[in-house]
């Protein structure tokens, strides 16, 4: 019986990824060209925000998350990915996974989601980041938005304790989550639990690593986030919210990494959504920062991207002033 359910969940999580039908990646790719031994040179550099240690997904990380993790092996066992947990098998998952990777940093967004859900719960890790990115840059439909960055949170939170552990995935479900509780209204926000899930889930990960740059950047934002939408004192009172913690998580983004345009971004929005016009010059100080920096692979250069446009915002009203 057990199983059963099993197989039926695994079916239920893998299937139908041929059908989406994404927008393309709208810049140029030859920069984001990771083929061959050039994606383990460049990994500590690509992983950067994800903290220093994450791990690159070779035959012997392969084996060692088969062994730490039966459930998550048994499931991708009844996915039919053609891994059993076998030494020998390794170094052919290992290479798809790595190909995924690659997707994913090149900006070839469907084929990511599509090619690392057939790899099961290994791939789910760089599908649903390729998922993330995509909904939050190239989806102008809030609606479609709000559904893939669920769906990111469902996948998650249903695949069991190796995507529940792994670093990437755990940022990319907190992510969603904010993004969600950013856009939604605070009634619904509240129903879903996301007020005490996103800093509970962001303790928790930074218990594990405390110099993560993307979720010490996340964590700054929702500070900002919950005072835009409630004031700063109803988030002190009510949700533990202050600009000072919000400073604190910031700088300890830059100490760890000062070289990721979406810090810099993030916090030129938190500038704002915090002490409105009165942050103006640190926020398009941080805005030029970002739009500075070279990017590595695709979410990069949509991250610049979209800090160029703010910033184009920023100066025309400065301009109109």
């Amino acid at each position: 019986m057990r199983r059963t359910f099993i197989a039926l969940l695994a079916a239920c999580s893998f299937s139908a990824v041929a059908a989406d039908n994404w927008n393309p990646f709208p810049y140029d790719q030859s920069a984001y060209d990771y083929s061959g031994d050039k994606l383990r040179q460049a990994w500590p550099q690509l992983t950067r925000g994800f903290g220093s240690d994450y791990p690159f997904p070779d035959a012997e990380w392969v084996i060692n998350m088969a062994t730490s993790y039966p459930q998550a092996l048994e499931k991708t066992v009844l996915a039919n990915t053609g891994f059993t947990g076998k030494p020998e098998e390794a170094k052919v998952y290992a290479e798809k996974l790595q190909d995924v990777w690659r997707l994913t940093f090149r900006g070839d967004f469907a084929e990511a989601k599509q090619q690392g859900l057939a790899l099961g719960i290994g791939g789910q890790v760089p599908a649903m980041l390729a998922q993330v990115v995509y909904a939050m840059f190239l989806v102008p439909d809030q609606a479609e938005k709000h559904k893939l960055l669920e769906e990111v949170i469902s996948y998650t939170d249903q695949a069991g304790e190796l995507v529940q552990a792994d670093t990437v995935a755990q940022f990319g479900r907190i992510y969603a989550k904010a993004r969600l509780g950013e856009e939604l209204s605070v009634p619904v926000v509240l129903k879903r639990g996301y007020t005490s899930q996103i800093p509970e889930e962001l303790n928790a990960l930074l218990a594990k690593h405390p110099q993560q740059p993307y979720a010490l950047a996340l964590y700054g934002g929702y500070e900002a986030g919950v005072i835009r939408k409630v004031g700063k004192l109803v988030g002190r009172m009510t949700y533990g919210v202050s600009a000072d913690k919000m400073e604190k998580y910031f700088s300890s983004s830059f100490k760890a990494q000062d070289n990721l345009p979406i810090g810099h971004y993030e916090y030129a929005n938190a500038l704002t959504y915090v002490y409105g016009d009165d942050e103006q010059a640190k926020a398009l100080q941080h805005l030029k920062l970002a739009v500075a920096i070279k990017p590595i692979n695709a979410m990069e250069a949509l991250e610049v991207a979209q800090a160029k446009k703010m910033l184009a915002q920023y100066e025309q009203k400065l301009a109109n002033n």
